[in-house]
């Protein structure tokens, strides 16, 4: 009897690790469905992206954010008691993926199990932000778009050993699906820090990461092609 109870609990351990490998993509497999199936309120000209472009569910929806800026009023962030469970797949998904480094990651995890502050509200073009902070001055910001897409991440976690941008920018990519684009290109670093600046025309996208004195940062958006050529 007990060689059995000890075999039952090892078997739900091994498929309650299994259920935390697979969570993030599972997670992600359905906000791709998602994307794929929504029904867009602005209908696009036809040659707004390129084919890849117009394929790919993160650079629709994005490009179509971008047209739709500023159609929503701006929600004054609010303490959210659900705010902590609603970030834990983002986390996940940024961990299985490898775009931080662990110790940010567990950082992180940490930060929001803790924070003594813990906002969200709706930005003016209708993503989502959530905002984590501690006493000793540790914050953690993340926006996510309306069918969740994570378009940005900073904050200052105290730590900076092991976040390399430019690494940081290529797994950022892949984790959106982003990384079929064969078009990106290196873009001038502008502002301080050690900026690690890309853009793909194809995708019409402008992804980022960067570290400066601590404050470490991540975010891609939507821009035209005549607006790159202008930074």
């Amino acid at each position: 009897m007990k060689l059995r109870k000890s075999w039952l609990a090892l078997l739900g351990t091994v498929v309650l690790v299994l259920f935390c490998m697979v969570l993030p993509f599972a997670w992600f497999a359905l906000r791709d469905r998602q994307l794929d199936t929504a029904i867009w309120r602005t209908e696009p000209a036809a040659d707004f992206l390129s084919a890849a472009g117009r394929e790919n569910a993160v650079a629709r929806e994005l490009y179509v954010l971008r047209q739709q800026s500023n159609d929503s009023p701006y929600e004054q962030p609010t303490e959210s008691a659900t705010a902590r469970d609603e970030v834990q797949p983002y986390l996940a998904a940024l961990r299985s993926s490898g775009v931080l480094p662990g110790t940010f990651l567990d950082a992180a995890d940490a930060l929001v199990a803790q924070a003594t502050q813990r906002l969200m509200g709706e930005t003016e073009n209708g993503e989502t932000g959530y905002y984590f902070g501690a006493e000793d001055g540790r914050s953690l910001t993340m926006t996510v778009s309306r069918y969740g897409t994570l378009t940005s991440l900073n904050g200052n976690l105290g730590l900076t050993e092991g976040f390399a941008p430019a690494e940081v920018a290529a797994a950022y990519r892949t984790m959106l699906g982003l990384a079929s684009f064969t078009d990106w290109e290196d873009a001038e670093p502008l502002g301080y820090g050690d900026p690690a600046p890309c853009y793909s025309a194809g995708a019409q996208l402008y992804l980022v990461a960067n570290m400066d004195r601590g404050y470490f940062s991540m975010s891609v958006t939507s821009m035209a092609p005549e607006t790159y050529a202008g930074l």
